[in-house]
């Protein structure tokens, strides 16, 4: 049945959203420092989203720190995959904020945050959307594009690449945001194309892919944002591919990263 939904929930997604290719007023993107985990504010003037949660001590905070910035709802929530570090906080966002939609892949997973998302979500009444094809749509002057997995299956440690995989377009600005992806998905991603951003989320929280120089050329990001920790920090070999693809690389161990669009350009806020 939950594949049976795919078409419909495609087409409301598309219908959702206003259109129009035009950036509205300056975009921000804040990656937060909640250690090796992923939490990333997407806001402007008409739409606020956010994707993944970081751990399961994280989402409370990452939540105040959302409404610190007067924000009081979500329009959108992704979940990039189900691992501990995208998911973790998922409930105490959906506890402590409105949410009106929530994307997430297409698969399930055994663990207590899984189900504790689950409850979340039952709990507020929200509906989760499985994606399993490809999807784009606009939200407040912005525009989005979620590519889903190519696969059922890529093996052991397959969650990483069953990553829901993010491109937003705000005015001329780009932005890639690559979840876990390991090498079998950043082939699928190569392979696609049209990957020129001007800012990456490194996948994986900047392990090294036998890929990895192939995608960050690709990509070519002015700024590259690689979401670790002091405990276990980024490849050294992933920093200097970056650094060899142009990119100004920004660690968020060092402090919360905010990049600010003007819908020409994008620059590091202070």
């Amino acid at each position: 049945m939950r594949k049976l939904l795919c078409a419909l929930i495609a087409l409301c997604l598309l219908l959702a959203g206003c259109a129009g290719g035009e950036a509205a007023g300056e975009l921000t993107a804040v990656f937060f420092n909640v250690g090796k985990a992923d939490a990333i504010l997407l806001y402007n003037g008409e739409m606020a989203a956010l994707i993944d949660a970081g751990e399961n001590g994280d989402g409370k905070d990452v939540a105040e720190a959302i409404r610190a910035r007067g924000i009081e709802r979500l329009d959108l929530l992704i979940i990039t995959h189900f691992d501990k570090d995208h998911v973790g906080g998922a409930d105490k966002i959906l506890e402590n904020i409105e949410v009106a939609r929530v994307l997430e892949p297409d698969y399930d997973k055994d663990s207590k945050q899984y189900r504790q998302y689950r409850e979340a979500l039952e709990e507020q009444g929200v509906a989760a959307e499985a994606l399993c094809e490809n999807t784009s749509f606009t939200l407040g002057g912005c525009e989005f594009s979620i590519d889903v997995a190519n696969r059922d299956d890529y093996g052991e440690d397959e969650e990483n690449d069953f990553s829901l995989v993010v491109r937003l377009t705000h005015g001329d600005a780009r932005f890639l945001f690559a979840g876990d992806a390991e090498n079998a998905r950043l082939a699928e991603l190569l392979d696609e194309g049209g990957l020129a951003s001007d800012v990456l989320k490194v996948p994986h929280h900047g392990r090294y892919a036998g890929l990895s120089a192939a995608f960050f050329a690709a990509v070519s990001p002015q700024y590259a944002v690689i979401t670790s920790d002091e405990d276990d920090p980024e490849d050294p070999e992933t920093v200097r591919a970056l650094e060899a693809a142009g990119a100004q690389v920004l660690l968020t161990r060092e402090g919360t990263v905010t990049l600010v669009s003007d819908g020409e350009g994008v620059r590091a806020a202070q």
